[in-house]
């Protein structure tokens, strides 16, 4: 008898009911087109390469190589799939970005696909917004930012010059001359405000002085204006929410120095280590009315009060190789983050403290 006589009978008696055996570098199939035991069609694969094509009897069978999984290696081929639908059914081409006219103001919903800084749209259009720190640095920066995704903006600061130049650049904006550090002086001055439906809590003060050197006027300076003042803000404006039923949201301005320790910031670090509590305290009470608080956790930025603190090349250095991004953030970086957390986009963020760092914190 020779060979392939052999492997025939052989496979005949392995494989009378039709399975298939399976080898690292061998296959013996059949297939049973029928009923009966018949019409067997079976090879043997010594070398596997890509799907070998076999013809018996005249007609021609393609196998395909599959996985190894308790499965044989060769199967019959499935029909392709007809892509023609799928490809019929392709969104067309969007539509190139129209340009503003002159009297327009640029919003983030025109600006929603094309390579603009504005690429979502925030749906603050209409809403009433307050900002403490309005002033100078990031207050002010958020307030031109709210301006332009059309907002109606209340500015407050302690310094009506910085309030008059922020009115000629964004006209319409309200302004509040106030020391936030004066309760009296504060509660007269927003007690008429109006409906509020964003707050946002900037303003801050940094007196640096090394612990043994800390002073009774800078810590009550701090903490009057970093803590007392977000609650006194705050108080007046959830009230107002509560009172005309409506939802709203809260972003404190904290600093990455809530959760680090720094030299020469002991106050400064007390004060925005509670004002991140604060934040959760204000969340887990504030949520049941529909009114939303998170804060925002930057690293150095540039603005008057950093430059302040960082100026000494040195001091900037340690700082910097600290931080996995290797630079400090820039204004914008921090406001793109308190629109995100005003906007119904962070509707489901309440109670978070949102690191703007470059990495600070995770290092």
């Amino acid at each position: 008898m020779t060979i392939s006589g052999f492997i025939y009978l052989f496979c005949n008696s392995l494989l009378g009911r039709g399975e298939m055996l399976a080898g690292p570098a061998n296959l013996i199939s059949r297939r049973v087109e029928g009923p009966q035991r018949g019409n067997l069609m079976f090879k043997l694969c010594l070398r596997v390469r890509r799907g070998p094509s076999v013809s018996h009897l005249g007609r021609a069978h393609t196998f395909r190589p599959i996985a190894l999984a308790g499965r044989p290696l060769f199967e019959y081929p499935r029909p392709r799939k007809d892509t023609s639908l799928r490809l019929a059914r392709r969104a067309p081409p969007r539509a190139p970005c129209p340009a503003p006219r002159p009297s327009e103001p640029r919003s983030a919903a025109r600006d929603s696909h094309c390579g603009r800084r504005n690429i979502m749209d925030l749906r603050l259009a209409g809403r009433r917004a307050l900002v403490t720190g309005a002033g100078k640095g990031i207050g002010r920066s958020t307030v031109k930012a709210l301006h332009a995704a059309g907002a109606r903006v209340v500015a407050v600061s302690r310094t009506q010059a910085d309030l008059d130049s922020l009115v000629r650049e964004c006209p319409g904006t309200e302004t509040v001359c106030v020391d936030l550090a004066d309760w009296e002086a504060t509660e007269q001055a927003l007690r008429g405000v109006g409906p509020v439906d964003l707050l946002v809590n900037n303003a801050a003060v940094a007196f640096l002085q090394p612990f043994l050197e800390v002073t009774k006027e800078a810590y009550d300076m701090s903490f009057n204006v970093n803590l007392r003042a977000v609650i006194q803000v705050s108080q007046i404006v959830a009230r107002g929410l509560i009172a005309r039923g409506a939802p709203g949201v809260i972003v404190n301005v904290s600093s990455q120095a809530s959760q680090r320790g720094l030299t020469n910031h002991s106050v400064y670090c007390s004060t925005k280590g509670a004002l991140d509590i604060l934040t959760k305290v204000m969340a887990v009470e504030l949520g049941p009315h529909k009114i939303r608080v998170n804060a925002v956790n930057p690293t150095v930025v540039m603005t008057p009060m950093g430059q302040a603190a960082w100026s000494d090349p040195q001091k900037a250095k340690a700082m910097l190789d600290r931080i996995p991004l290797g630079r400090f953030a820039e204004m914008e970086n921090v406001v793109d983050t308190i629109l995100f957390l005003l906007s119904d986009h962070s509707s489901m963020t309440t109670g978070s403290t949102v690191p703007v760092d470059g990495g600070f914190l995770a290092t």
